[in-house]
This record gives C-alpha cells, sequence and structure tokens, in this order.
C-alpha cells in the first residue's frame, strides 16, 4: 500500500526485518548450547560448533519462510537447518543441537529481543515529545484560552493548563515503558510442556544464564500464561491513546473558525486535491488514524491469553503479527507526534480573542 510508510519507522521496521529475526534465533541457540556446555549437559566442543555455525551469515530467509508454510512455525525450520550445517562439520555432534528446548522457547524469546532492541527507541521519541510540550508551555503557557466542554465554549482556562494534561498523561506513560523495558523482557524456556524437565536440576541454571547472555530477565516458562505479553501490549495501547486525545484536541483547535493552532507550513503539506486554499492537519490526521487502530491489537492480545493446557493451536500464533504491529504503530504515532510539534503555530492572539467571546 502507498500509505504503509505512515504506520511505521525504517528504524523499528528494521528491527522486525526476517533476517533480524533469525539472526535473534540464532542468537538464543548459542546461548542455549553456551549454557548447557557451561553445566555439562552438552560438550564443550558442540556448544563451539553450535556457535560457529549461528555466526554463519548465508542463512535463506526464503527456504525458512517456505518451509514454515509446513512446519508450523518458524523455529521447525530453523532449528533444522541447523542441525544440518552443524551435521556437514561433525555429524556426531547434531544430537547436542535443541537439546530440552521446544520451538516456543526460540520463538517468544527472539521476540523479547526485538522488544529490547525498540524499547529504547519508543523511550526516546516518547521523552523528546515530553521535553517539546514542556518547551511549548514555557513559551505559551500563560496564554489564556477558551476552554470548551460538549464542543461548546465554556469558561477561559490557560493554554498551560491544555498542555498539562497532555503532559500528566504522557508522563505516566512514559513510567509504565521504563517498568516494562525494566521488568517485562524476560527469557522463555521450559522445554516440550515448560518444566525443563529434559535439562534435569541444571535447568534453572542453563535457563538464568540464557537470560543473562541475552540481557533479558529470568522468568519461569509462560508458555500459555501470556499476561506477559498483555502486561506489554496495554502501556502501548494507552500510549496510543493519549497521543490520540492529543491530536483530537489540536485538530479541533486547527479548525478554520477556531484557527489557534496550525501545523508548520512546509511544501505540498495539508494541500487538497480540489480546494487549493484548504490547509489540512496532516500528521494529527495521522496521529488519530493510528489511535483507532491499537485498542483493537491490543484486545486481540487480551483475547489470546485463553490459551488451553501447556501449548496453544491458534491462539498462540495469533499473536505474533500483532505485537509487532502494534509497536510500529506505537513508534510512527511518536515519531508523527514530534513533527507535528515542531514547528507547531500558535496564534496567541487569536487565543485570546476567542477566549473572550
Amino acid at each position: 500500500m502507498l500509505a504503509d510508510s505512515i504506520f511505521t519507522t525504517p528504524s523499528v521496521e528494521a528491527l522486525f526485518a526476517d533476517t533480524v529475526e533469525l539472526r535473534y534465533m540464532l542468537a538464543v541457540e548459542a546461548a542455549l548450547a553456551a549454557a548447557q556446555a557451561a553445566a555439562g549437559l552438552i560438550p564443550d566442543a558442540a556448544a563451539q560448533r553450535i556457535n560457529e555455525v549461528c555466526a554463519q551469515t548465508d542463512w535463506s530467509i526464503e527456504l525458512i519462510a517456505t518451509q514454515t508454510q509446513l512446519a508450523g512455525n518458524p523455529a521447525i525450520p530453523v532449528v533444522n537447518e541447523l542441525k544440518r550445517r552443524v551435521g556437514l562439520l561433525t555429524p556426531n555432534l547434531v544430537g547436542y543441537v535443541h537439546v530440552g528446548a521446544t520451538s516456543q522457547d526460540l520463538i517468544d524469546t527472539a521476540l523479547m529481543l526485538q522488544l529490547k532492541a525498540a524499547f529504547p527507541l519508543l523511550q526516546t521519541a516518547l521523552v523528546d515529545l515530553i521535553g517539546q510540550l514542556k518547551a511549548l508551555a514555557d513559551a505559551c503557557g500563560n496564554t489564556p484560552l477558551m476552554g470548551r466542554t460538549l464542543l461548546q465554549h465554556a469558561l477561559p482556562i490557560m493554554f498551560g493548563h491544555k498542555i498539562a494534561g497532555w503532559l500528566d498523561g504522557l508522563n505516566r506513560s512514559a513510567a509504565h515503558l521504563e517498568h516494562m523495558a525494566q521488568t517485562g523482557l524476560v527469557v522463555q524456556l521450559g522445554g516440550p510442556v515448560g518444566t525443563l524437565a529434559q535439562m534435569g536440576t541444571e535447568g534453572p541454571a542453563i535457563r538464568k544464564q540464557v537470560a543473562e547472555a541475552l540481557g533479558l530477565g529470568d522468568a519461569p516458562a509462560w508458555h500459555t500464561q501470556r499476561d506477559r505479553l498483555a502486561d506489554i501490549a496495554a502501556p502501548l495501547g494507552t500510549l496510543n491513546g493519549l497521543l490520540g486525545k492529543l491530536a483530537t484536541d489540536m485538530i479541533l483547535l486547527m479548525q478554520t473558525e477556531v484557527d489557534e493552532l496550525r501545523e508548520r507550513a512546509e511544501a505540498g503539506k495539508g494541500g487538497s486535491s480540489s480546494m487549493p486554499h484548504k490547509r489540512n492537519p496532516v500528521s494529527a490526521t495521522f496521529m488519530v488514524a493510528i489511535a483507532h487502530q491499537t485498542p483493537a491489537l491490543v484486545a486481540t492480545l487480551l483475547g489470546s491469553m485463553l490459551q488451553p493446557h501447556e501449548r496453544a493451536a491458534g491462539a498462540w500464533h495469533s499473536e505474533w503479527p500483532v505485537i509487532r504491529q502494534l509497536v510500529k504503530l506505537t513508534a510512527a504515532n511518536l515519531y508523527h507526534a514530534n513533527n507535528l510539534l515542531t514547528g507547531l503555530e500558535v496564534d496567541t492572539a487569536r487565543m485570546k480573542t476567542n477566549s473572550k467571546n
């Protein structure tokens, strides 16, 4: 779709590329082998060989994608190819690949690594936005502005009061994102039914070492306890709602009859295909469009928590595109918000005039 670029950013899009997902899966396998060798579960030579093969750069994304259609998930062809490559070099070490692990361990942990890379981008963009709003308050906060209830004139307020409301919610969102970045991104390692039984008594220590090697938190297997993913999705949904609220307010203040705010003038921005006199909101419109999409994505992830027994058929799979799309939309929303604030035109004279009517 020609408009796809509105709903993502290049930096976050790159983090969710197929090649990056594969690299993270292989990083998980290498970390698992190293931890198992340290625990004496597999030979050091096996861990070394697995690490060497995981570092190879000629893996075929197309082959793995094709085989995923038959296998049911991408981890199976990745592990099969890893075994094949290890076997070509040292056939006697093939049996030490992916010992005691399962497909969900590989896929969920790779996802957590992608989220770990994406969160700082979101947090930085949110900090920038908060800084821009604070600067706006410093510059124009003491300007009288008509307060509006039920879209009707109510009583005068200060523009700074409205900005403070926007900031209040965004500051809470920043705190929620920081909390999730610090505590919510954890390793997944439980083996076929989540018990780590195939790793013996060393299972918990192996899991902890894998987590440390990957920079993730340690936690018991959460194969069908999907509150961890829901807890990541909910703050992102809330943040998008706050950004949509900010954009809605600004769009209303940009109405021709109000004309208190305007997006910065820029060649080709905000025009009309049939009415050259128009100056439409663009960044704010994108923000509202994104905010309309994100609640359904959060709801999907909440709905996918209904996963039976020790592995779900379908509910788990439904999460894969949804959480990634939610992160992409959040990144895009923050980009448009910062773009909106950059060069925002505030007509303080118009605000003062409207506040007296």
